[in-house]
């Protein structure tokens, strides 16, 4: 396989590793700034002609790419290269992290780096002007409270105002860091643990009052009961891994159970 690059010279790449050559090509020109972030990538026929490669080897490798965030395709467009590639980059690699890593320290290690991320977060929501942030997370809080006999959907809206807590901050690198760590360990911890109604009226509770001390900008309070909040749940967490549940004494009318 022969490839042509920007300058019209051409590479030569053995037809055995073609895929990973076209991926490694396309790399180093995008991370060298060959084509501009939110730039459109040449279509299919003008990189297979490049490359000398067929349509599957090309798309194998815009596949490689597009799970380590450096490529993203638009339905009906072709591919692109991410407007925020290093925000992207970061998502997608703790994302797969957090799917991969199934042995207990990395997964507390990961609860850590929330409680790190989280905590700075509310302190700097409530310095700053309520009104910018608060309907948002009050709207979360409230679909919280209407989906209390619906664990599944109870476990989205609990992420959903957690991710919405930092996304407001206008912290782009914490938002992404939560995007990529929060869905993935919420998840998990839904589907391996247990829940009861006092469980639930507590995990409401905790989210009332963060909101509550960050509406009267008490930032101090917000922080500590936030802290209190996640450092519960890492200690369930913590049991939790330490002394699996069986999953014979599974209650089919409740389902697996939910907190953040």
């Amino acid at each position: 396989m022969k490839s042509r690059n920007l300058s019209g010279r051409v590479t030569r790449i053995p037809q055995s590793r073609c895929q990973a050559a076209i991926a490694s090509v396309l790399e180093s020109e995008i991370l060298e700034a060959a084509w501009a972030p939110g730039t459109r990538l040449p279509g299919e026929a003008e990189l297979c002609a490049r490359f000398g490669a067929s349509r599957s080897a090309l798309r194998e490798a815009l596949q490689v790419l597009k799970t380590r965030g450096l490529v993203e395709s638009r339905r009906g467009s072709g591919s692109y290269v991410p407007a925020n590639r290093g925000a992207a980059c970061v998502r997608d690699t703790l994302t797969l992290y957090s799917k991969l890593m199934r042995d207990a320290p990395a997964f507390l290690e990961l609860f850590d780096l929330r409680l790190l991320v989280e905590t700075f977060c509310v302190r700097h929501l409530a310095a700053a002007a309520p009104d910018r942030h608060l309907e948002r997370l009050e709207n979360c809080l409230l679909r919280m409270e209407g989906s209390m006999n619906d664990l599944g959907k109870f476990a989205k809206e609990d992420i959903a105002f957690h991710l919405t807590l930092v996304k407001e901050t206008k912290h782009e690198l914490f938002s992404n860091i939560m995007r990529g760590v929060l869905p993935g360990l919420g998840v998990r911890f839904a589907l391996e643990t247990y829940t009861s109604p006092s469980l639930i009226k507590r995990n409401l509770a905790d989210h009332r009052a963060i909101l509550r001390h960050l509406t009267r900008g008490h930032g101090d309070e917000a922080e500590e009961r936030l802290r209190d909040h996640l450092m519960r749940s890492r200690q369930h967490l913590e049991s939790m891994l330490k002394n699996p549940p069986n999953p014979r004494c599974r209650n089919p009318s409740t389902g697996p159970g939910y907190q953040p």
